[in-house]
């Protein structure tokens, strides 16, 4: 029997495919599969874990990967992982309040509320503000970046453990993510594809975000980005070190420590449980088309 647990955090929902519970080991097949909205359980990615290997230690450490609906894996994702932690305790695997998180793109902390409802905040630690374009490794910040003749954004890039353009524009909104999100994405001069971001400053300690995200296209929500479009304003003099960060799907709190770190508090919520079917299973196993 293979059971998946399914949380979300503002509408930016993932499954945890924790192995005690029969879970299909990380893959591309087994990620489109559990994705699907039509014909699966449906979320934008899966958390894949806790998983056995150097580092992994049941007193405070855990490893864990991180799939995007399309397949892709993302070296993290603080959204993800602040629903993997609050997974931990919740099914007995810890009864730590402070834990470590091993991730492809390195160490995270999280700290958990009191309560399993309670907000909890997860370490991103320091970021950059490098892109990894054609010519080489560069500094972006409030550039002119022309992502299609006759379109061109005011461009932060933001590096946090994942990649982000940051777009500062005057008014963020859904429709405006669907026509530039997608072209900052697919932007040819990256050598590896950004979340796009679209930031609107309200005031010094407001943000109004629109995501659009590699291997999921619009999100509701997302951790890393807020944590993204914060960076770059601050960065940019716009705001103070503690912001709230609007989102369609609610709002989250970010703060900028004195030695350059990011800290970002949100709420997660339990969806539920899910036991596959039989004749569902075959097809965690199915070679991923190319």
């Amino acid at each position: 029997m293979t059971t998946v647990v399914k949380y979300h955090t503002l509408g930016n929902d993932y499954l945890v495919a924790d192995p005690e519970l029969g879970a299909p080991a990380p893959g591309t097949a087994a990620t489109r599969a559990l994705c699907d909205r039509r014909t699966g359980v449906g979320a934008d990615g899966v958390l894949y874990g806790p998983l056995p290997g150097q580092g992994a230690d049941p007193q405070g450490t855990f490893r864990v990967r991180v799939f995007n609906a399309d397949g892709t894996e993302c070296a993290r994702n603080a959204n993800g992982l602040r629903i993997f932690a609050r997974y931990l305790r919740e099914h007995g695997r810890t009864h730590h309040d402070e834990l470590t998180l091993r991730t492809p793109g390195g160490d995270v902390r999280v700290r958990l509320g009191g309560t399993a409802t309670a907000a909890c905040t997860i370490d991103l630690g320091p970021w950059t503000h490098r892109a990894a374009t054609a010519a080489g490794d560069a500094e972006l910040v409030g550039v002119p970046l022309e992502i299609e003749p006759g379109t061109t954004v005011h461009a932060t890039a933001v590096h946090n453990g994942v990649p982000h353009l940051v777009a500062l524009v005057d008014d963020a909104t859904d429709e405006l993510a669907a026509r530039i999100g997608p072209l900052i994405v697919g932007y040819a001069g990256f050598a590896e594809r950004p979340n796009a971001a679209l930031l609107t400053v309200e005031d010094r300690r407001t943000l109004r975000v629109r995501i659009w995200e590699r291997g999921v296209g619009p999100a509701p929500a997302s951790g890393s980005g807020a944590c993204a479009a914060a960076c770059a304003a601050h960065r940019l003099g716009l705001t103070d070190p503690a912001v709230t960060v609007v989102m369609p799907g609610g709002t989250v709190a970010v703060e900028i420590t004195e030695d350059e770190r990011v800290l970002l508090s949100g709420p997660t919520s339990l969806v539920g449980r899910v036991t596959l079917a039989d004749e569902f299973v075959p097809r965690l196993r199915a070679r991923a088309p190319r």
